[in-house]
């Protein structure tokens, strides 16, 4: 909507505007209020904000409510493979194997059976070498991958001046870019490629550039990379206030996942939440280069949750061993009840043995899960993140088997509504914007009260369960509302639109 210096109701002329947005003028509040329901559609939630820490960022400018759309990139500036990525189509990022793979006729490069033109690295490629590109290994994670991304990004400098311009605008931390797989890759490209015209430093800013930036997108089979203009703004919170939601033609929609205030930041989460403190700092210092102090990294009980912590093995103790904080580096541990020490060194070879246990069991298997949590019991927390993250496999796991849940034992029914009710109360607390795994397991809880209720129907208990999973049945729905339905969440989704209106029915018959 363009800017007006003229009341939007009356056309009066007006000195007061819109406080979000600035771009909307009206003579009286009246007109203002009046306006709102038209104008909420156009409004923007925040503004850009930069500060010599943060950097830019985004701060909301009015109140924003759960679930509400705080910005939309209907497209990438620019994607490709993920980095360490087995041979895929350029097109459609299909996994190929040798017999699949058909190499373009006119670079080389090889795409699936279905595909017959690829993106900017077709006439880079072709262009900018003797011969054409030939990938004849399968199944393996290749390096000449690593270079499609960035040869689609220089591609822009001709073809689309003013994206490859937004693109250069993004933050991109060059100066930390040291590894020898990084260089190695700069020298690849300047190697297999004519680039007399483009500088080491170019590529390498670049490469910088899709690491900050890149979000992986899980449209594809394996996943691929992403960066957008808007989203690339935001910054990171290990708790965010904001989900993402990617659209069936690849754009990004970020929505609140929690009521944000006027003047908060706005925040999603660059890492993987459900990991330990330590692992997240670590991962977003290597790859994202800076030292997460979000309010949970801080806080070594992640919000009294004790998501790091283990049992105190002190004689006839009670309590748990946390370090006083996570921001400095290998710390010891200390029991608050008993104060006893310890070594960090200790706590890390539990933790890697626990680790290296958890990586080798079967995670689809019921029984390997419940071992797991049983064989640890006496040393994690119930909440520690290696047992969240076997609980959550396990809650999704009971009733998946043939038959569903109504051949499951009244036992392991019971078990995965106690699991799921304990999972949704802690990631509400610790991780909120996770919206796509918080879905699914209130939709599972959903199902199985349904199952409990047929199997322990009576007058006085069936409706209280009806309605209690009528409940999570909603709110798994605003949860997973915006994903697309190429996605097993987006299938969910429209599944849960009908059952809703099914279920409201028969509250009603029988409220009647």
């Amino acid at each position: 909507m363009e800017s007006q210096t003229t009341c939007a109701i009356c056309g009066k002329d007006s000195t007061h505007k819109c406080s979000a947005c600035g771009d909307v003028y009206y003579c009286s509040k009246q007109h203002q209020r009046q306006d709102w329901k038209k104008h909420a559609k156009f409004c923007k939630a925040y503004k850009l904000a930069e500060d010599s820490v943060l950097g830019r960022h985004y701060i909301a400018t009015r109140n924003i409510k759960v679930g509400e759309v705080i910005l939309k990139d209907d497209e990438p500036l620019l994607k490709g493979p993920v980095h360490n990525c087995v041979p895929v189509c350029l097109e459609c990022y299909t996994e190929l194997h040798e017999s699949t793979a058909v190499p373009c006729t006119k670079c080389g490069w090889p795409l699936c059976q279905n595909c017959e033109e690829h993106g900017l690295e077709c006439n880079f490629s072709s262009s900018r070498k003797d011969c054409k590109v030939s990938i004849s290994e399968f199944g393996y994670p290749h390096p000449s991958y690593q270079c499609i991304s960035i040869i689609r990004a220089l591609s822009l400098r001709d073809t689309n001046p003013e994206s490859y311009k937004k693109l250069l605008s993004l933050e991109s931390h060059c100066s930390q870019i040291t590894s020898k797989e990084s260089l190695n890759t700069v020298r690849f490209i300047k190697r297999f490629f004519k680039t007399d015209d483009i500088m080491e430093e170019e590529i390498i800013n670049i490469m910088g550039i899709l690491q900050v930036n890149g979000h992986e997108v899980p449209l594809t089979e394996p996943p691929h990379l992403a960066v957008y203009e808007l989203a690339s703004l935001l910054e990171h919170n290990c708790r965010a206030n904001c989900s993402k939601s990617f659209t069936i033609i690849g754009g990004l929609i970020i929505h609140a996942a929690v009521p944000i205030a006027k003047g908060d930041h706005i925040s999603i989460c660059y890492t993987d939440s459900l990991w330990g403190t330590a692992n997240r700092r670590h991962h977003l210092f290597e790859t994202k280069f800076f030292e997460c102090t979000c309010d949970r990294c801080k806080d070594p009980t992640e919000f009294d949750t004790m998501f790091n912590a283990l049992k105190c093995k002190e004689m006839n103790c009670s309590g748990y061993i946390l370090p006083k904080t996570f921001l400095e580096q290998e710390q010891d541990y200390i029991c608050k009840t008993c104060e006893s020490n310890v070594p960090y060194v200790k706590v890390e070879k539990t933790l890697e043995d626990i680790g290296i246990c958890l990586s080798s069991i079967t995670k689809n298997d019921i029984a390997a899960c419940k071992k797991f949590l049983d064989s640890y019991k006496d040393i994690l927390h119930s909440n520690h993140y290696y047992n969240i993250d076997v609980i959550v496999a396990l809650a999704q796991l009971i009733g998946h088997q043939t038959g569903g849940l109504t051949v499951v034992r009244e036992d392991l029914l019971t078990e995965k509504i106690e699991l799921c009710r304990k999972l949704n109360k802690l990631l509400t607390l610790l991780v909120p914007a996770e919206n796509r795994i918080r879905g699914l397991i209130l939709f599972d809880l959903y199902a199985a009260l349904v199952e409990f209720n047929k199997r322990h129907t009576t007058e006085a208990t069936s409706m209280l369960l009806l309605q209690e999973s009528r409940k999570y049945l909603i709110d798994a729905y605003q949860l997973l509302k915006y994903e697309p339905t190429i996605l097993p969440e987006g299938k969910i989704a429209r599944y849960v639109e009908k059952i809703l209106f099914s279920t409201n029915m028969l509250l009603e018959q029988i409220l009647q």
